[in-house]
């Protein structure tokens, strides 16, 4: 029964982490329609896509695996949600993109980066619930961090600018939707956390990045 039991959470944790992402791609989709302005990785993928000719899904794919190699370099080995996302997140952005119009107004334009936003803080607290680990660009973010003796907090910061900086050479668009994203992310993931930490499952092993 115990065996039984620990399989079914498994497959619960598994769902719930295949499941974000579609949520997940909806709400990078939704920002980048709105054109005001995307989360600086959405403005690097952006600003890839343009560059290269490649779809915006397939830059944050390639984006992702570079990320989930790099990180591997410097010691830390992805974990299932590493793996999961840089294999089929770019592929629920290119798909909601494909069904996802441009914003047809400014107030249409506000209310898909509202939209977007909570559509993200909704998949993070779904995908952190599943307990299997971290994207790859938090891998990034971890290996940066312990081979310059950064707290965490300094790394997303220079992972984050050096995303933004170099989107914005290749020609990613940027705006006031930026510095809102900015804002608001944070607050918006908090409510997605909390939303499903009473409904996460417990995990024996403890899920690292």
């Amino acid at each position: 029964m115990h065996r039984r039991h620990r399989g079914c959470m498994e497959l619960r944790a598994l769902g719930r982490l295949l499941g974000a992402h579609p949520i997940v791609g909806g709400g990078v989709a939704l920002l980048l329609r709105g054109d005001l302005g995307a989360a600086p990785w959405e403005v690097f993928h952006g600003g890839l896509a343009r560059a290269t000719g490649l779809s915006v899904g397939t830059a944050a794919t390639a984006t992702s695996v570079a990320a989930v190699l790099v990180a591997l370099f410097a010691g830390v080995r992805p974990g299932v949600a590493t793996l999961v996302n840089a294999v089929i997140l770019g592929g629920c952005i290119d798909a909601a993109l494909a069904v996802i119009p441009a914003a047809p107004s400014l107030a249409a334009g506000a209310c898909y980066l509202a939209t977007g936003i909570l559509l993200l803080g909704l998949g993070t607290g779904i995908y952190l619930s599943a307990e299997l680990g971290s994207g790859p660009r938090d891998s990034l973010m971890v290996a940066l961090a312990q081979r310059r003796s950064w707290s965490i907090a300094r790394a997303r910061i220079v992972v984050e600018l050096a995303a933004l900086t170099a989107g914005i050479i290749l020609g990613g668009r940027t705006g006031a939707g930026t510095l809102i994203y900015a804002a608001a992310i944070g607050p918006a993931a908090q409510w997605g956390t909390r939303l499903f930490a009473n409904k996460q499952p417990r995990r024996h092993v403890e899920a690292r990045p």
